[in-house]
């Protein structure tokens, strides 16, 4: 019997058919992180260039600073919806190799652009591509692995979410001053010039190379057994739970994107503003944060999210992100006090509750939705954690210039649009695990019956 159970895992699911072995489940999670790498290196390269971008087109920081995101918002919340869309119709492999060329393309562009109009042209292609990605990717990852290890698999993609971007600064970093030197002359790129141009072009080819390894994958949705029912509450039940039970995660995703906007975005604003840090210090500082709460956040949700899914079905991964989501508050009313020590502790673990919130959150409504909704449900979470994420450093100003006053009202301030936006966040998701622990969604996977 132990052996059996060991390797339960990656049996064929109780409700499902036609799951992935565990080779070919790895195989999807391992592409799905190096594409994710790709399209860092494809689309953050800019941040690290943008004097040198900025003096060779003659444009100023306002400009450069649209082309860093601004432009990028809207184009992403469609592409995430449509994207969401069409995962849950066509090919998830075509559907990736397609976005992948078109942001491959969007950065190539933004190498070689002689105008401002153009390097928005190419970032808005790459903000397309990028929009289409997390859909394909959270659909394609819930198929391969079976329920009570999506949580793991989630949060091993979510490392890669929290750590890839300031891997790929790094990395940019590191070509641009090549560049600098001329190793890439001998390329003989048409590319004029400038370093940072042969840095763009160069970050974006890894792109390419995803392409057929991403058709190598397997590519099969899971399907229904017939003879394997789960239990289920009344059929009005049915219809009206799920879609409120999801709306109500929707919710609680976004507002603790909002509690980590707050603080990611003014974070080394705060070491050099309010403790005197310079800026490589305090940059040094945010990267050691981020690195550590993108790694460990994910991970430790991931595996004790997976433990108490199988104990306790899904009501005890929702709890598990309520629970998350809460600790915040006591974590970041550090920000009242000035002890940069103190401070440096408690936002590192803020992080990785923030974190390991959002990944079980997108982990739970992939277990709510049907799968014909899941590219779509992904999509909306999104789109909607990327809208309400954006106000989180807006809210953070208000409160500093309206609201508080004195050397501390930055920090105060970001403590105070935090413990707000966690306590929501954890009363939401509690709600939601009530719910959910009432009725027949909370242990949607029954096991066959063996004669």
């Amino acid at each position: 019997m132990e052996p059996q159970k060991a390797n339960r895992g990656f049996e064929p699911d109780a409700m499902y058919g036609n799951i992935y072995s565990r080779a070919q489940a790895y195989a999807v999670l391992a592409m799905m992180v190096l594409i994710t790498v790709s399209l860092d290196l494809a689309k953050l390269p800019m941040h690290v260039m943008v004097d040198p971008i900025r003096k060779t087109l003659g444009i100023s920081d306002v400009q450069i600073s649209l082309a860093l995101g601004a432009v990028g918002a809207v184009p992403f919340v469609v592409m995430s919806l449509v994207g969401g869309w069409l995962s849950d119709r066509f090919s998830r492999r075509l559907l990736m190799s397609i976005a992948i060329v078109i942001w491959t393309l969007g950065a190539m562009t933004c190498a070689f652009a002689g105008s401002f109009e153009l390097l928005v042209a190419g970032r808005l292609l790459l903000f397309i591509g990028a929009g289409m990605k997390l859909p394909v990717v959270m659909t394609w990852i819930n198929d391969a692995f079976p329920p009570e290890q999506r949580g793991r698999a989630v949060g091993a993609f979510f490392v890669v979410l929290g750590s890839g971007p300031s891997l790929a600064i790094m990395l940019a970093g590191t070509v641009q001053r090549l560049a600098e030197s001329g190793a890439f002359v001998s390329l003989g790129l048409a590319l004029g010039s400038e370093p940072w141009r042969a840095t763009t072009f160069l970050l974006a080819l890894p792109g390419i190379l995803m392409v057929p390894l991403v058709f190598g994958l397997r590519d099969r949705r899971v399907q229904p057994v017939a003879d394997c029912k789960p239990t289920a509450p009344s059929a009005q039940q049915a219809a009206e739970m799920p879609i409120k039970l999801i709306v109500t995660l929707v919710s609680a995703a976004a507002l603790v994107a909002l509690v980590d906007a707050a603080s990611l975005s003014w974070m080394p604003t705060v070491f050099t503003r309010s403790f005197g840090y310079d800026v490589q210090e305090a940059g040094f500082t945010f990267g050691i944060i981020t690195l550590i709460a993108g790694s460990a956040g994910p991970l430790l949700g991931g595996w004790v999210g997976d433990t108490l899914y199988r104990r306790h079905g899904l009501a005890g991964r929702v709890w598990l992100a309520a629970v998350s989501a809460l600790c915040c508050v006591p974590l970041l009313a550090v920000y009242l006090v000035s002890a940069p020590a103190w401070l440096v502790v408690a936002l590192t673990l803020n992080g990785v509750c923030t974190v390991a919130a959002l990944s079980l959150t997108y982990v739970n409504a992939q277990a709510l939705l049907p799968e014909n909704r899941r590219g779509l449900g992904t999509g909306m979470i999104s789109a909607t954690t990327t809208i309400v994420a954006s106000a989180g450093p807006t809210l953070v100003a208000l409160s500093s210039q309206h609201l508080l006053s004195g050397p501390m009202a930055l920090p105060h301030s970001i403590a105070l649009v935090g413990a707000v936006g966690s306590v929501l966040a954890a009363f939401v998701l509690a709600d939601c695990a009530r719910r959910v622990g009432l009725t027949g969604v909370n242990r949607p996977f029954v096991a066959p019956h063996h004669q």
